[in-house]
């Protein structure tokens, strides 16, 4: 029987493990097989969960059904990530990758925004523009190889230690709650840019390695690799702080506090979660002395108290859009029906999740809370770290949601997507071992003192074939979204493609039809961002060597008529003068110039407007969230 019970590790003792409900197995033995009046046994004996050893053959037959299932995954997310079109955001990253794959490693010049990425998906952008080129598909492969890793992750962390029937429940239910999103704006969410749902890699890397710490090729030093593991998240994306290093030293602190220790695994673990923000943060401080890349500060502040009601409605409405239950999104999909119904099983899952969540955190509260610590009792103190570390991480992120300016629209969902990736592992390690147990064959009934004779087994067929349907609605509904997807080209192309054609190479552009623009033209051409009212470069995803008159020639503004705030075609003309040309392309609308615009162009850098971009202030690394005490972004 697996050692886990009901989300809590551990020795199956029962002196020492609290009854989860979960039936356990007796050995028959002829002193048992008769229980006495006064000790009834009413526990149903039940098959072993591991038989004996398969055969190379069914560990290969296995191994071959799941790589089938991934390759199916890949393939149906590919198609879901390619019907949302590449935009500047995430053309900026793959241009970032690409000058870091040609030599400008530390990303001399450039202005990133208020998450590098420069440790998570610019490394992925680069090894696949190795293999790939520079072209806006990067982006979708990258998202689906993402997000496939992330079920990969999410299904390994619930799995935990747990065998057999117990570990494919556990894992099997944290790939159900990631399977399938909403249509379109779920795409949005977890199959787009570049955002926080990446993050979720090293995070899960990290739950993995202090779960199977002793497995590790590390031994002794596991902790440093916990440590530098956290590091590389909280460079990459600043949120990395407060939904991993923060919470796993808040459950190091009440978990030391609660045995009354200050030794041991939890020790190592604050040590480390410590440690990670000091390494990150001095990272971050020598790139920046070196020559290299600046970074934003996150735009994060505390909202008015009078804001917060609507948060807390916006947070329901943003975890039912991440877990796929958001139903005002589903009535206008192909085969809605279907769709429907897989809002309603998803909605079920965002319930287990929360109720994992709840039991969790009452739980690590409820103690036991040993004063002294009790001898041969570390494995009960030992409980389920992850579990723990897990609720966590999902409760720091929605208050930090709730409480701040970051909630603003349903698309910010994504600021707390990792309520979907973490909720689901934990819910797997939590209700796995009871799922596994409905669907275990009984082999006999209860027996009790008065009626000792074995009652008929009671038959798992119905909750098999209740599960079963559930399973089946969720293949179903990703199966019609990955064949009802469509492909859309980058935003921009349509300029993109005129641009090429007329032999146009370098100039500004709308923010949203700048860096996209760029991608679209493999680099062939070049689209410097700019932003309104007045028309002035922008020190946000771009680098300031793009607007150095004295090495580029830019000949064209492109103007996205949907942005008026990044610049109008009468300002550009204000601005620059008459074109020489106009061509009207859809929303975009290229003017072109005798005359080199990047001359005595003025810059925005930040909320500081200045004569040119030689004179935007440096932007010095700040430590995340400082924004939340001083008020200022930067």
């Amino acid at each position: 029987m697996s050692a886990t019970l009901g989300g809590v590790t551990g020795p199956a003792d029962p002196s020492v493990v609290p009854d989860a409900g979960i039936p356990r197995q007796h050995a028959t033995t002829a002193a048992a097989a008769v229980p006495t009046p006064t000790t009834p046994d009413v526990t149903p004996a039940v098959e072993p969960a591991h038989g004996p050893a398969r055969s190379a053959r069914q560990r290969l037959s296995t191994a071959g059904l799941l790589l089938s299932g991934l390759a199916v995954m890949v393939l149906g997310y590919l198609r879901m990530a390619r019907a949302k079109p590449v935009n500047a955001d995430a053309g900026a990253n793959a241009l970032q990758a690409w000058d870091m794959l040609h030599g400008n490693v530390l990303l001399h010049g450039w202005t990133l925004s208020d998450v590098s990425f420069y440790t998570t998906e610019l490394v992925q952008y680069a090894i696949i523009e190795l293999l790939y080129g520079l072209d806006p598909d990067v982006v979708h492969v990258a998202s689906t190889s993402t997000y496939t890793l992330l079920i990969v992750f999410a299904a390994l962390v619930a799995k935990g230690g747990a065998t057999g029937r117990a570990g494919w429940a556990r894992a099997g239910l944290a790939v159900a709650t990631l399977l399938v999103p909403v249509p379109d704006s779920g795409w949005a969410i977890v199959l787009y840019t570049p955002n926080h749902t990446g993050t979720a890699v090293p995070l899960l890397v990290t739950w993995l390695l202090i779960d199977r710490r002793a497995a590790t090729p590390l031994r002794r030093w596991w902790p440093v690799g916990v440590a530098g593991l956290l590091a590389i998240a909280q460079i990459g994306d600043p949120l990395a702080l407060f939904v991993g290093a923060l919470p796993l030293a808040a459950v190091s602190v009440l978990r030391l506090l609660r045995d009354r220790t200050w030794r041991g695994a939890d020790a190592q673990l604050l040590v480390a979660a410590v440690g990670s923000i000091a390494v990150a943060h001095g990272a971050l401080a020598l790139i920046w002395r070196a020559g290299g890349f600046s970074v934003h500060a996150p735009i994060a502040q505390f909202s008015p108290l009078g804001e917060i009601p609507g948060h807390l409605r916006l947070a329901v409405q943003a975890i039912a859009l991440n877990y796929g239950a958001y139903f005002p999104h589903l009535d206008d999909v192909p085969v809605a029906p279907l769709a429907i119904a897989a809002g309603v099983v998803n909605l079920g899952l965002l319930i287990l999740a929360a109720a994992a969540v709840g039991t969790i955190a009452v739980r690590a509260l409820r103690g036991p809370w040993n004063w002294p610590p009790v001898r041969g009792r570390a494995d009960a103190a030992e409980r389920d770290r992850v579990a723990e570390i897990l609720a966590a991480a999902i409760l720091v992120n929605l208050a930090a949601f709730v409480v701040s300016t970051q909630a603003d629209g349903l698309l910010s969902a994504r600021q707390i997507d990792l309520a979907l990736l973490f909720g689901g592992a934990l819910a797997g390690r939590v209700w796995g071992d009871r799922l596994a147990a409905l669907t275990t064959r009984a082999v006999t009934g209860p027996t009790t003192a008065v009626s000792p004779a074995v009652s008929p087994a009671v038959s798992p067929a119905l909750p098999r074939l209740v599960l079963g349907t559930l399973a089946g609605v969720l293949a179903a509904a990703f199966a019609v979204q990955a064949a009802t997807a469509s492909a859309q080209p980058a935003e921009g192309s349509p300029a993109a493609d005129w641009l090429v054609a007329n032999n146009l190479h370098y100039g500004l552009g709308s923010y949203w039809a700048a860096n996209s623009i760029t991608l679209a033209t493999g680099g062939a051409g070049r689209v410097a961002p700019v932003i309104g009212p007045d028309i002035r470069s922008f020190r946000w995803e771009s680098n300031a060597d793009w607007y150095d008159a004295t090495r580029h020639d830019a000949r064209f503004v492109v103007i996205d008529l949907d942005g008026p705030v990044y610049g109008t075609v009468e300002a550009a003309v204000d601005r620059f003068g008459p074109p020489v040309q106009r061509q009207d392309l859809d929303r975009w609308v290229v003017l072109v110039y005798d005359h080199n615009l990047l001359v005595d162009l003025p810059a925005q850098c930040g909320g500081l407007a200045v004569a040119t971009h030689t004179h935007c202030p440096p932007l010095k690394p700040r430590v995340p969230g400082a924004s939340l005490i001083t008020g200022r972004p930067d």
